[in-house]
C-alpha cells in the first residue's frame, strides 16, 4: 500500500514539468492566435497607420545605417590595402646593429603592418558575411505594391518581419558573441606578433590593445534605431508593457561653452 502511494506521488511529480510546459505552449499559442486575429480584423485605416509607422522608422534610420556599414567597410578595406602595401614595401628594411655595426634586417614595422592588414581584412569579411540589414533592408518595402487593402495588409506583415530582422541584427551586433569573436581575432593577432615573429610580449599586447580599441569603436558606434523602433511599435500597437523610447536626434558633434573652456560630445 505504501509502495502504491509513493509511485503515484512520483508520477505526479513527473507530470508537473509536462503540465507547466503544456500550459506555457497553450498561453503562447493563444496569444499568437489572438494577435493574428486582431491584426486580421484591423481596418484598412489601422493597417495603413501601422505600415506608415514602420516605413517611417525604417526609412529614417536607413541613412545612418548605410553610413555606418559602408563607412566601416570602406575604412577597413582602405586600411587593409594601405597596411598590406606598407608591409610589402618595408619587408626588406635594414638597420645598423649597435653591437656589431653591421646591417641587420629590421622587419618590425613590416610585421606590424602585415598583422594589421590581415586583421582589417577579416573585419571586411565579417561585415560582408553578416551584412547590416537596416542599411539595405528597407529597399524591400519600397518595391512592394500597396494599391489595394489586401496588398497593404500583406506589406504590413512583411514590414513587421523586416523591422524584427533589423532589430535582431542590431542586437546581435552588440551582443556577447560579437565581443568574443573580436576578442579572439585580436588575441590571435597579438599571439602571431609574439610567436610567429619572435617579438616581445609587450608588442603583442600593443597589437591586441590597438585592435580591440578599433573593434569596440565599431561596435559602440553601430546604430540602434531599429531596436528602439521595434519597442515603440510593440508598445503602441501590440500591447507590450514598457516605456516609449525616443529614437534619438541627428548624429553628429555637439559643443557648448563652459567656464574655462567648452565641452564636445559626439552622438550616434
Amino acid at each position: 500500500m505504501g509502495w502504491s502511494f509513493s509511485k503515484n506521488n512520483n508520477a505526479k511529480l513527473r507530470l508537473k514539468p509536462f503540465a507547466s510546459a503544456a500550459l506555457l505552449m497553450i498561453a503562447i499559442t493563444w496569444g499568437t492566435a489572438s494577435y493574428a486575429q486582431e491584426k486580421a480584423s484591423a481596418s484598412d485605416e489601422q493597417v495603413g497607420e501601422r505600415l506608415n509607422f514602420i516605413e517611417n522608422a525604417l526609412y529614417s534610420g536607413q541613412p545612418r545605417a548605410k553610413t555606418w556599414w559602408y563607412g566601416w567597410i570602406s575604412g577597413y578595406s582602405a586600411s587593409a590595402a594601405v597596411m598590406g602595401g606598407l608591409a610589402a614595401g618595408h619587408w626588406n628594411d635594414t638597420k645598423l646593429d649597435p653591437a656589431t655595426g653591421l646591417k641587420v634586417q629590421d622587419r618590425e614595422f613590416a610585421e606590424d603592418m602585415l598583422v594589421g592588414s590581415a586583421t582589417f581584412a577579416l573585419g571586411v569579411a565579417g561585415l560582408l558575411i553578416d551584412p547590416f540589414v537596416p542599411a539595405y533592408g528597407p529597399n524591400r518595402l519600397r518595391a512592394m505594391p500597396e494599391g489595394t487593402p489586401e496588398e497593404r495588409r500583406l506589406k504590413l506583415e512583411q514590414a513587421e518581419v523586416l523591422l524584427r530582422e533589423c532589430a535582431k541584427r542590431e542586437k546581435d551586433g552588440r551582443g556577447l558573441v560579437t565581443h568574443l569573436l573580436n576578442l579572439g581575432v585580436n588575441a590571435a593577432a597579438g599571439l602571431v606578433t609574439v610567436w610567429a615573429f619572435d617579438r616581445p610580449w609587450s608588442d603583442g599586447l600593443m597589437t591586441f590593445a590597438t585592435g580591440e580599441a578599433v573593434s569596440l569603436l565599431n561596435i559602440f558606434s553601430q546604430p540602434r534605431r531599429a531596436m528602439h523602433d521595434l519597442n515603440n511599435y510593440e508598445v503602441k500597437y501590440q500591447g507590450k508593457r514598457g516605456a516609449y523610447i525616443n529614437p534619438g536626434g541627428i548624429p553628429g558633434f555637439q559643443w557648448a561653452p563652459r567656464p574655462g573652456g567648452f565641452s564636445l560630445r559626439f552622438s550616434f
